[in-house]
């Protein structure tokens, strides 16, 4: 018989056993590859059919991670919460008061979601009327120079009606406020000759402090009108009159029946005292003045954030020295309403709100990680990335809304400003 060379190598093996056992390993190597070769591509067809899924179904994979005993936010969010374009954070989407806190972190933490408790208060007459104001300190300007020393049209002297409106008002006016009295002209006369010397002449007669009678007669008593009319460089002096007290509602009332006469800018001097918040407010009265002189006066007033107000004789100058006065009690209790609406009660409404949040943060990723005492699992690393990613996107607008609250106080302010000016 012929035999067939093709079958001669597995007549050989089969005919030696060593040979034998060598085929077959070799056969079940090949076998296991193959195997392994074909597993591999079904278990990637199975996970890319999965990953489609889960594009399609994204509560899937927190299925899955349940069914694995992996901690998960199922037990607080619903399929119907589950996050996507338009409920993206889940349960800390919602934010109905626009607080900046989401909805189901305000139950949790003892604050109701559809009302923000954190609102700037109106200052309104009967509230203006019962604040309880900081200091008030005001100094009054007194022009003192030449013109000064004429009378007004029902014949009294000017410096002598303008002393007894001033030693009047103060000896009527509310105990806790301070006063003080700084004049200028009173040094030299008003000949050229003498007007570096009535320009540098100006005198804090009266010390900033609480009114009395007796010690203001005496001090108004020792001067008279003669000299010049240096108002720039009285408002400059006004600095060291109000050192020590800086934030304080501090006020200065102008008396002059002429303009600046010593070469200064009483306008951008009275400016500079409004800009560096030395005092909050300057209003001037023009005694029997010409248009020239009431444009000057007018635009201090203007700048210095006060009001302009006119007399033309004493009686006109005493009703002029009252109403001022009693604006800037006005003022004074709006700034302290305003203060306590908008720095005592909504700012500290607003700080203790955010403490109780982030305390409540901080509380949930402590249990998320399981330290500090906190049972791990309860709530979990998913649900912490949620409430963060929350106030990651709320707290721009949280921002932009404490910017309006603050922009709202400021021209709360700015408007009663206005109307005490008017």
């Amino acid at each position: 018989m012929i035999e067939d060379s093709n079958f001669t190598p597995l007549k050989n093996s089969l005919d030696h056993p060593k040979q034998n056992k060598k085929v077959l390993l070799l056969i079940l190597i090949f076998i296991v590859i193959c195997a392994s070769i074909f597993g591999l591509k079904l278990i990637n067809t199975t996970q890319s059919s999965s990953s489609r899924s889960n594009e399609t179904n994204p509560i899937l994979p927190t299925l899955i991670k349940i069914k694995n005993n992996q901690p998960s936010p199922i037990h607080k969010i619903s399929p119907t919460q589950t996050p996507n374009p338009e409920n993206r954070f889940g349960i800390y989407t919602k934010d109905a008061d626009f607080d900046c806190i989401p909805d189901s972190v305000e139950k949790e933490i003892g604050l109701d979601p559809n009302k923000d408790e954190c609102i700037l208060r109106d200052c309104d007459p009967e509230k203006k009327r019962n604040a309880k104001y900081d200091q008030v300190n005001v100094l009054f300007i007194l022009d003192s120079s030449g013109s000064m020393a004429a009378n007004t049209t029902d014949g009294k002297n000017k410096i002598e009606a303008a002393k007894e409106a001033i030693s009047s008002y103060i000896a009527q006016a509310p105990e806790n406020v301070n006063y003080g009295l700084m004049v200028y002209g009173h040094k030299g006369s008003n000949s050229p000759t003498d007007r570096p010397l009535s320009c540098a002449g100006i005198e804090v007669l009266y010390p900033l402090g609480k009114p009395n009678k007796q010690e203001l007669l005496k001090v108004i008593a020792k001067f008279s009108a003669t000299g010049w009319t240096p108002i720039a460089d009285s408002f400059e002096k006004s600095t060291t009159v109000f050192s020590g007290h800086e934030d304080e509602n501090n006020h200065i009332i102008l008396v002059s029946d002429g303009e600046e006469t010593c070469g200064g800018d009483p306008v951008t001097a009275a400016k500079s005292l409004k800009d560096k918040k030395i005092v909050v407010q300057i209003d001037a009265i023009g005694f029997a003045v010409d248009a020239k002189t009431k444009s000057q006066l007018e635009s201090i007033a203007q700048v210095g954030g006060g009001k302009y107000y006119e007399a033309i004789d004493a009686a006109g100058l005493n009703e002029a020295i009252k109403t001022a006065g009693q604006n800037v009690m006005i003022e004074a209790k709006f700034r302290s309403c305003l203060v306590d609406a908008y720095i005592k009660e909504l700012l500290n409404c607003q700080s203790d709100r955010t403490l109780k949040f982030t305390k409540y943060v901080g509380t949930q990723m402590d249990t998320a990680l399981g330290i500090r005492g906190h049972k791990l699992g309860e709530f979990s690393m998913e649900q912490y990335n949620l409430l963060k990613a929350s106030w990651d996107h709320l707290n721009p607008v949280c921002q932009a809304i404490q910017q309006q609250t603050s922009d709202a106080a400021k021209k709360a302010q700015s408007e009663a400003e206005k109307q005490l000016t008017q």
